[in-house]
């Protein structure tokens, strides 16, 4: 529902914030006073075309501001939501318009900058405007099919039939694919078999880089580990000067001449034949290291050559030996596909067929249980026109018989007749203005535990409406209001007084210029509103009928 507008610098309006409650709410006034002002900027906030005169005299800009309290999405709703990142904080919604002098406009949905077009989808899901043709649903041709089908009982026969066509449309994808034509199926095939046998031909093996690069570095760099080797030997066991060995047998000998004379060196003397043993060991290994290496330029030639083969084969098909084997296995399926092409291509084909036939009865099905609820919905629209003083009025829905889309076999459209002697028409060519509204009103109320759109909008819905036909038209927006945020621009006292909330919007001046103000109605307030609305003052006998009339609702 629409929690808060806010309109800053727009036309008429300096400063405005209103808040909006539940149920049904009207905003009375004087004519001029600026009631669709307010209507108009909330066209604007959900994505309605944008104009520099639409920014108050002396101003730089416009700002509107509305935000929405969401406790559960539609489907249609979440999808724009999701599509377009669009956060909602906890149930709240904020959506904004800014529109400069210069006349261009800036939308924010969430917190973030995002495109005019988007602001108008989630306005299409979020408010149904009726008395000017922005934001009304009921005149997309998309949203009557899925309103017939919510209201048929057809929902979940629809979401077959399009779960079916989906799958139809994936089998005609991979028919199509391998009906590709005779001498290009035949490259294709040439083109696989040659990859497959060039990696099959190198006899790869997944954990054989790490083997071959560590035995290149080895080869490569033969003669520098020899050479190191041979010094490290030396130095510790054979060098022309004092190796390490011999260092250390002098200390030795030293050590354990000292020992009879001084107990405590016998532990040094332990510690450093210790030494002695592992400087022995360690040479040994250095010497048979530099002993068993060896310099071999053709097995470095051959390891050099394989390591460019498998560099070149990752290039081709993947960045490891592993990834090149998958896409080995991946060509070796596509091909073994077209090589078996004809004989699946036979059982695709049948069962597409089987599978189309299937999905056509369903389709068929679908379009009787819409039909039947056609029926009916018509009968109930054509009574709710009536009641609002309507009596030629013919509401029709029409069907158009299509080949199998993803909705069906039926393209639909509803169809109106507002007065004797007129063709049905559709909707969006109907009429304008306080009819339009009456006739929507008359509709969304056949609709109302259908219709998942939260917020409904009628301006000018009293055009020409007056008596019994007010009373009537009070009664179906109250009802209406139990399932819809209902808000309504009157000038009907019948209307005004079964309303929840009440605002009367004004116009006067401040500081030499004249601005729109609104005000919440309570209490007396609204009694001598409504008063007003009856016969145009305030008199005692128009403050008692206006008591009645709302002691009444």
């Amino acid at each position: 529902m629409l929690e808060t507008l806010r309109i800053r610098n727009y036309a008429l309006i300096d400063e405005l914030e209103v808040e909006f409650s539940p149920g049904f709410t009207v905003l009375t006034g004087e004519t001029g006073a600026g009631k669709s002002i307010i209507i108009g900027a909330l066209s604007l906030v959900l994505g309605g075309r944008a104009s520099s005169d639409a920014v108050r005299d002396g101003a730089s800009r416009a700002d509107i501001e509305a935000v929405f309290q969401l406790p559960s999405l539609s489907p249609r709703l979440a999808a724009v939501l999701e599509d377009n990142d669009i956060p909602l904080d906890g149930d709240g919604l904020l959506v904004a318009r800014r529109i400069s002098r210069d006349g261009r406009s800036k939308a924010y949905a969430g917190g973030s900058l995002v495109p005019v077009a988007v602001l108008a989808a989630l306005g299409d899901e979020l408010v149904d405007l009726h008395g000017q043709h922005e934001h009304q649903s009921l005149l997309h041709a998309d949203r009557q099919l899925e309103l017939l089908d919510a209201f048929s009982g057809a929902e979940a026969a629809a979401a077959d039939v399009a779960g079916r066509v989906a799958e139809l449309r994936e089998l005609e994808k991979t028919i199509t694919r391998l009906e590709t034509s005779g001498r290009e199926r035949v490259r294709r095939m040439e083109f696989l078999r040659h990859e497959i046998n060039e990696i099959d031909g190198a006899e790869l093996n997944p954990e054989e880089e790490e083997i071959i690069e560590r035995r290149r570095r080895q080869l490569a760099n033969a003669e520098s580990i020899i050479e190191a080797a041979g010094q490290a030997y030396r130095a510790l066991y054979e060098s022309e000067g004092v190796s390490a060995i011999e260092g250390v047998e002098t200390a030795l000998r030293q050590l354990e001449a000292l020992a009879p004379i001084d107990s405590s060196l016998a532990a040094l003397t332990e510690q450093l034949q210790d030494i002695h043993a592992r400087i022995a060991d360690v040479a040994g290994e250095v010497r048979r290291a530099g002993d068993s290496m060896e310099t071999d330029s053709e097995e470095l030639e051959r390891l050099n050559a394989r390591w460019n083969l498998i560099t070149s084969l990752k290039r081709k098909y993947g960045d490891t030996i592993a990834a090149i084997l998958a896409y080995r296995e991946e060509a070796a399926s596509e091909l073994a596909q077209y090589e078996q092409g004809d004989e699946r291509l036979a059982t695709l084909r049948a069962s597409h067929d089987q599978k189309h036939k299937e999905a056509l009865e369903a389709a068929g099905q679908l379009s009787s249980k819409r039909r039947a609820g056609a029926k009916k919905l018509d009968r109930n629209v054509t009574k709710a026109l009536r009641e609002l003083e309507m009596p030629e009025a013919r509401f029709e829905t029409r069907f158009e018989s299509t080949d199998l889309m993803g909705r069906g076999m039926d393209k639909v459209s509803f169809a109106l007749a507002a007065n004797r002697g007129e063709s049905l028409k559709p909707l969006r060519q109907v009429a304008s203005g306080g009819e339009i509204s009456r006739i929507m009103l008359a509709v969304k109320t056949v609709f109302a535990n259908n219709d998942r759109i939260p917020t409904l909008v009628f301006d000018e819905i009293d055009a020409g409406v007056g008596g019994t036909a007010a009373n009537k038209v009070a009664s179906k927006l109250r009802a209406l209001a139990a399932s819809h945020q209902t808000i309504c621009i009157t000038h009907l006292p019948q209307i005004a007084a079964v309303a929840e909330g009440h605002f009367h919007v004004s116009k006067g001046a401040h500081q030499g210029r004249t601005i729109t103000r609104v005000r919440d109605l309570e209490d007396e307030r609204r009694v001598e509103e409504v008063a007003r609305l009856l016969d145009g003052s305030i008199s005692p006998v128009s403050i008692e009928h206006a008591r009645s009339l709302l002691n009444a609702s």
